[in-house]
């Protein structure tokens, strides 16, 4: 199963399921925002340990930049496919909102019916076969007269 695949669930259930994808992209994007911060933080420090000579705080601040660049690319590219999937789920939710609101309780919709029309008629039914079976009793019996003959 994929985790867009809400094609299953009623619109309530999908609903919740597109909302906690919506709440990770947020969080996704200001973990991204943190990040991006601190790593403009540290290229400051680089720039500053480079002004001041420091050959060993620069080092270290270029380290920390390097592995920030790489976790706010992680974090974009998280966010990216967060939004992406987020575009699908709610495509699919407004599907499925359109779905629930079209189904029919068949068993409602037999009860007005029944209250419309009334229950079916019984009697005519049993005359109908009681008919059949005088008939078909006839029938058998003018068939035997003529196998006597």
């Amino acid at each position: 199963m994929r985790d867009t695949d809400i094609d299953f669930l009623d619109f309530e259930s999908a609903r919740e399921y597109v909302l906690a994808f919506i709440i990770s992209l947020k969080k996704a994007q200001k973990q991204r925002a943190v990040a991006e911060e601190e790593l403009e933080h540290w290229s400051r420090r680089v720039k500053l340990a480079e002004s001041r000579g420091e050959p060993v705080l620069k080092r270290g601040a270029e380290q920390r930049v390097a592995e920030l660049e790489v976790r706010c690319q992680q974090l974009h590219q998280e966010e990216l496919e967060l939004k992406r999937k987020v575009d699908v789920l709610k495509e699919k939710l407004k599907a499925t909102k359109i779905r629930s609101s079209l189904q029919v309780d068949a068993d409602a919709l037999l009860a007005q019916m029944q209250m419309l029309v009334g229950e079916p008629d019984k009697l005519k039914e049993d005359l109908r076969n009681t008919e059949a079976d005088q008939a078909l009793q006839a029938l058998k019996k003018k068939m035997g007269q003529g196998e006597d003959r």
